[in-house]
């Protein structure tokens, strides 16, 4: 799930488990679980360097974004990656993977 070497944790792709929801909830889920594993370790997403974002369908863009924008908080923006993936299963509708200073 994550692995921190030095200063820096790497975290792997997240998915949501409540597959039957949108890209919404996808996304919230995911990232309240990414807020947990940041706790867990001592950090924040005010620690994030980076973003990779892989969605199923580049047409949840707009969904998924508005969402991202209401979590991040303006000034600790990270560098973010957007791209369209072929996911797991097909009820996945975004994979995020973040790293972060610790």
């Amino acid at each position: 799930l994550c692995v921190k070497h030095g200063n820096t944790l790497y975290v792997s792709g997240i998915t949501a488990s409540d597959l039957t929801g949108d890209i919404k909830q996808q996304t919230e889920e995911v990232l309240d679980e990414i807020d947990s594993i940041l706790a867990r370790r001592k950090t924040n997403k005010n620690s994030i360097l980076s973003a990779t974002i892989y969605l199923a369908d580049m047409g949840d863009y707009g969904a998924f974004n508005a969402v991202w924008d209401e979590w991040i908080i303006d000034s600790f923006e990270p560098c973010r990656s957007v791209v369209e993936a072929k996911l797991a299963t097909e009820e996945y509708r975004v994979k995020i993977a973040v790293i972060a200073a610790v």
